[in-house]
């Protein structure tokens, strides 16, 4: 008989966003995000002369990042979720590098404390609760990205 082993529990996606999503609210730097959809499906409908009638109702784009937001400084604020192992597909990656190109901030996340570090990275400064603001060394455009940043 083997022996019986406990794995440690990993969050399922969903809720890392959700977990994201609060500490997002949180942030005083953040002046707005939403969880957006992707997908499809068929709605199944009738016509006005009673025959049956079918649509295709698509939500957002091929590779729209899980989490869409704004900074309070105005730059667009784009993360998407993966459970640790999860690999960015190309299109999330031409997303995310999109949103870089534009100046925004575009985060591939495994963690709150991914998002955390990305935004201090971006932003130049660190928020702690009953700490406020503390300003450090700021990104450079020809610098490396931080872990957080790289899809």
């Amino acid at each position: 008989m083997k022996p019986f082993r406990l794995a440690h529990p990993t969050p399922s996606e969903h809720d890392l966003q959700a977990a994201i999503l609060r500490y997002l609210a949180w942030d005083p730097r953040v002046a707005w995000a939403h969880r957006f959809n992707t997908g499809a499906h068929v709605v199944i409908g009738t016509k006005k002369d009673g025959t049956p009638s079918r649509r295709f109702v698509r939500y957002a784009f091929t590779g729209c990042a899980d989490l869409l937001g704004q900074l309070t400084t105005g730059q667009f604020l784009a993360i998407e979720c993966k459970r640790a192992g999860g690999k960015a597909r190309a299109e999330q990656k031409i997303f995310l590098q999109q949103v870089r190109d534009a100046g925004g901030l575009a985060l591939l996340a495994r963690s709150i404390a991914d998002v955390q570090d990305g935004i201090d990275h971006f932003t130049g400064a660190r928020w702690t609760w009953g700490g406020g603001l503390t300003r450090g060394a700021g990104p450079t455009r020809s610098g490396p990205l931080s872990a957080p940043e790289r899809a």
